[in-house]
């Protein structure tokens, strides 16, 4: 089980924010910040095991919602990681190594500014 708290650190690398568990039932996990009166954090995390197949999926997302100065929500920004198995029984060592390899690919450096500037 997850902490009460989970510290996120922004892509600057020194600028951490902590987020309260707000939203926990058993299968599901919801922290969440609000920074200031323009920014709010929230992360979820999510475990599914589908009846009608064979597997499971586990979700990490995170939402930075902005607003302006009388509250009104300008945008949203999301990122999450999926960890799924299917066809099969969950190996934990595999979809570890999966995950890192996702991790590895989106920490490189100017990674998500391409994906997010479309290049291929």
């Amino acid at each position: 089980m997850f902490d009460n708290t989970i510290t996120l650190t922004e892509s600057d690398g020194t600028t951490t924010h902590t987020l309260n568990r707000v939203a926990p039932n058993g299968s599901d996990a919801e922290f969440y910040l609000n920074v200031s009166a323009n920014k709010r954090i929230k992360l979820t995390i999510n475990h599914e095991i589908p009846k009608s197949q064979v597997g499971e999926s586990h979700l990490a997302r995170v939402d930075v919602s902005h607003y302006d100065d009388d509250g009104v929500l300008l945008r949203t920004s999301s990122a999450w990681t999926v960890i799924k198995t299917l066809s099969g029984i969950q190996d934990d060592p595999s979809s570890e190594d999966a995950a890192a390899l996702l991790q590895s690919f989106t920490t490189a450096t100017n990674v998500v500014e391409k994906i997010v500037n479309r290049e291929i």
